[in-house]
């Protein structure tokens, strides 16, 4: 019955993500004709034709310049990456460098992950991540970015949000009476930046309000390490022990024989439920009669990412103790102590504590749906202890 409840929600969840799922259209260039007039002889006229690419380009490559418009998103992934060209919607790039030209003009924002980010022409907004970001033309409204050095030679037209050590601007040299009113290296709107130390602004350059922030200075506080190794320490024994002393069937599913099938199940499951739940919790805010339980569902969801680390802990400690027919409790929750603090320890590993994190995660939700929603066949592969039992049986009846 629950497994066939479990297929209608699937299939429920594969139509709504049919419905959402956006259609990708295939790439069409179109051959556009323009007539140039040449200013000597007007009676002469020569024919130009240029390709416009409509769709989204997708662009994997060592080096990548872009010399035709597009009318479309730009997903760029390089080492180097030129813009010459006009782009319709948003461009996302991770290179080393970016440099958008002169003649380029990015009509929506640009979302930029690169070591150095130079923008000569225009562009709408801009989000960076990088070292350097150079504004040599025209940005029309807002530059939100984390970099090292920020140089603004050209314009701003709104607002800069910036995390970084260096602003520099360009200074405007013209000897004439107009010299005060600066015509370029300026910031229209405010300038909000986060910096160790206050950074001299060149008068004129920012027409609203300056807003620095300093950045807090990192200081080691061991208490803070001893509240989380205790924290994570506290949560995974209390739910132990209540799956031990309430529910023991379920915390013993896990000395069945781990086979593939059962492993993809429970991640599987780990990625299903908290989309499911999250679809239906939106789902139900737009029916009026049934809101009361959104609650409910936020809740449950709630829970489920709260113990699945806890979980995921006790089901390794659970198979190291199988694999060493360690069979009493108290061994059991000294190891399971081991076990906890060995994963505290690694998940300050840079990018590996992220990635063991999220697998936790992930495989403890999953274990949990799996042992709440499928039932196991009585044909397994017995345990140990009946391994144990049924050797015990042969013993005695040899005997008689």
């Amino acid at each position: 019955m629950l497994k066939n409840k479990i297929g209608i929600v699937l299939l429920i969840t594969l139509l709504i993500f049919s419905l959402f799922a956006p259609i990708v259209n295939a790439e069409n260039e179109t051959e556009v004709e323009a007539t140039t007039t040449d200013q000597v002889n007007p009676i002469s006229e020569t024919q130009e034709t240029y390709t416009i690419k409509e769709g989204d380009e997708y662009l994997f490559e060592q080096s990548v310049t872009i010399d035709t418009p597009v009318d479309g998103n730009v997903f760029i992934f390089a080492n180097n990456v030129t813009i010459n060209s006009q782009i319709g919607g948003d461009a996302f790039i991770c290179a080393n460098t970016i440099t958008v030209e002169e003649n380029a003009y990015i009509l929506s924002n640009l979302f930029a992950c690169a070591n150095n980010i130079n923008i000569k022409g225009a562009i709408y907004n801009i989000y960076s991540i990088g070292d350097t970001l150079t504004i040599d033309g025209f940005v029309y409204r807002d530059v939100r970015s984390i970099c090292n050095s920020l140089n603004i030679n050209g314009m701003v037209g709104r607002n800069v949000f910036v995390n970084c050590s260096d602003i520099h601007f360009k200074e405007n040299t013209d000897s004439t009476e107009n010299s005060s009113v600066a015509s370029y290296g300026t910031i229209q709107g405010d300038l909000n930046y986060y910096s160790d130390e206050k950074i001299t602004i060149p008068e004129n350059a920012v027409a609203g309000e300056v807003i620095f922030s300093q950045l807090a200075n990192y200081t080691f506080d061991i208490t803070d390490y001893i509240y989380s190794l205790g924290t994570i320490l506290v949560s995974v024994i209390v739910i132990w022990l209540i799956g031990l002393w309430f529910a023991p069937k379920l915390l013993q599913t896990s000395n069945k024989t781990m086979s593939l099938k059962k492993v993809l199940q429970i991640i599987g499951l780990g990625i299903i439920v908290p989309i499911v739940l999250a679809l239906l919790t939106i789902i139900i805010l737009l029916i009026p009669i049934a809101s009361q339980f959104v609650l409910l569902l936020l809740c449950l969801l709630m829970i489920l990412f709260f113990i699945s680390t806890s979980v995921t802990l006790i089901d390794i400690n659970d198979a190291i103790c199988n694999k060493c027919n360690i069979s009493k409790n108290v061994y059991k929750l000294g190891f399971l102590i081991i076990v906890t603090f060995i994963y505290w320890l690694l998940t300050f590993v840079p990018y590996l504590g992220t990635i063991l994190s999220l697998i936790t995660v992930v495989w403890g939700i999953g274990s949990v749906s799996y042992r709440l929603f499928i039932k196991e066949n009585d044909n397994d592969k017995p345990t140990t202890t009946d391994n144990t039992k049924k050797d015990e049986d042969k013993t005695s009846k040899g005997k008689n």
